[in-house]
């Protein structure tokens, strides 16, 4: 089933306690502190943002919980798990014409170094005084499952349909599998480029070609590259393709 909230919103440490967390001097600009911004599963409504897998990146929105504008803001980690710097681009998923779906007033882009646990910490530009931070956890990737978006137990794709495929992140945490993020994700299908699904980062599309026999996916992500092969048969009589989530 697909998640269609593909953005979701968590409270940092100070709008979640109130309190100005301890070590830190905290800004009277955002007495309120912060609710920061960031890309779900495709199919796994969360709670939390990340974890990171090492070697990939997390885009985080930031917006003020009172509504006034977010101050100028300086972006840093306080680990050496994170690296984190200020984005350039458009956040989220947009429209045709490159509009955001979800605007915010700031966002940052995380990058994890290593396993471990670091804060996403937004503080005032000129002064340091903190605005809010947020824990985000880094792990290594461990393995990739390629999947059919729409329906996940289906193990193959429709020959001459539009199929989503959804692509899941696995990190080795004992005996329960923890997904992650790497945004930077890119996927090829029989040697051809995959763009993302506008609103899934861990979506792509792909016409399958009414000759095609079976399907090779490949994952670049997190510096390593994983492949798998997805069968195609055709679909039974008077049956149309899937719809694609819109």
């Amino acid at each position: 089933m697909l998640c269609l909230a593909c953005l979701g919103e968590v409270d940092g440490e100070r709008a979640t306690t109130g309190e100005c967390p301890a070590g830190e001097t905290c800004s009277a600009a955002s007495p309120d502190g912060l609710t920061f911004v960031g890309r779900m599963f495709f199919d796994e409504p969360m709670l939390r943002l990340g974890p990171v897998l090492v070697g990939g990146t997390l885009d985080i929105g930031l917006r003020t919980r009172e509504g006034a504008p977010l101050p100028d803001y300086v972006a840093t980690s306080t680990g050496p798990a994170l690296t984190v710097r200020e984005g350039d681009s458009t956040f989220g998923p947009t429209t045709e014409e490159g509009d955001p779906l979800y605007p915010v007033e700031g966002y940052v882009t995380v990058r994890a170094n290593r396993p471990g646990v670091s804060h996403v910490r937004i503080g005032d530009a000129t002064s340091g005084e903190l605005f809010d931070r947020l824990e985000i956890e880094a792990v290594e990737l461990d393995s990739v499952a390629v999947v059919v978006a729409q329906e996940p137990e289906r193990e193959a794709l429709y020959a001459g349909c539009e199929e989503m495929i959804g692509v899941r992140l696995l990190a080795d945490q004992s005996d329960v599998p923890l997904r992650g993020f790497d945004e930077g994700m890119t996927v090829s299908a029989n040697g051809q480029p995959l763009v993302e699904e506008p609103l899934f980062w861990d979506c792509v599309v792909y016409d399958v070609g009414a000759d095609e026999s079976e399907v090779e996916v490949e994952v670049q992500v997190a510096g390593r590259t994983f492949r798998s092969t997805l069968p195609v048969v055709s679909l039974e009589a008077g049956a149309s393709c899937p719809e694609r989530a819109d």
